[in-house]
């Protein structure tokens, strides 16, 4: 089934592209595709070599990949490694078409540059999450941030988590006869509740920092908890039954 999505994907991809050149709009489109998250290993995904899955806060769940295609690309190629948040769309496509981001205060960066020259990347951070309605994991080990709540945040090459990060495992390339049954999901290695890591060292996060370098991890608890003064109360909303898709004809869509 994922194969068989994944061809019709490609397919779909292949027919807008061939109506854009047909209609004369192609000179003047960029094309991004790019993933939202990793892939789910238990529905055909696989996030090799990296740690974690789908909603866990390690490499394999966060790490995105995509490309842009079209015209306006003058060097094509370019393979890019550094950061990038979703944020960061609004501003690069408003700047890239001439908008003015006058009257707005985006969270993102225009990273043009970077995508198509590799230049440096003005993001140095990303916050993944701060869930304080997750389940905590452990007792906190700082008093400067919980250490108990599910957190995770990258600044420059370093990574923390914290409270339970998600799936732990690195699951092979689907050619191991290695198989996962549902039940391994939720199992977790430790009770620990601190991790950190040097991304561009060591991207497969297999060598935890967080007992050698007590002082990076001060450090970047630090900066969670400057973002966590700044948070909002989190507001889940109840279940809306009305969203239900066989209500509509098995379609998924807004809902009133």
């Amino acid at each position: 089934m994922f194969a068989a999505m994944v061809a019709a994907m490609d397919e779909g991809v292949g027919n807008i592209t061939e109506t854009l050149k047909s209609s004369g709009l192609w000179d003047n489109t960029l094309i991004i595709f790019t993933n939202d998250n990793g892939g789910q290993v238990f529905a055909g995904g696989n996030n090799a070599p990296y740690r974690g899955n789908k909603a866990s806060y390690f490499e394999g769940g966060v790490k995105g990949v995509g490309f842009v295609s079209g015209p306006v690309i003058k060097t094509p190629g370019v393979i890019n490694q550094q950061l990038m948040h979703v944020s960061d769309w609004f501003p690069t496509l408003i700047n890239l078409v001439g908008g003015s981001l006058n009257g707005t205060k985006p969270d993102g960066y225009d990273v043009w540059s970077s995508i198509v020259n590799n230049a440096t990347s003005p993001r140095d951070e990303i916050i993944y999450n701060i869930d304080p309605k997750s389940p905590r994991k452990g007792k906190s080990v700082s008093t400067v941030f919980d250490t108990s709540v599910q957190a995770a945040l990258r600044f420059g090459d370093y990574k923390i988590l914290t409270g339970d990060p998600g799936y732990d495992k690195w699951v092979p390339e689907p050619t191991s006869p290695f198989y996962l049954t549902p039940n391994q999901y939720y199992i977790s290695s430790s009770d620990q509740n601190v991790y950190l890591f040097n991304i561009a060292k060591d991207p497969e996060e297999r060598n935890d920092l967080s007992q050698s370098h007590p002082e990076i991890v001060d450090m970047m608890l630090q900066r969670l908890a400057k973002w966590n003064a700044t948070a909002v109360p989190v507001n889940y909303p109840p279940i809306d039954k009305n969203c239900d898709p066989s209500l509509r004809g098995g379609v998924w869509g807004p809902w009133m």
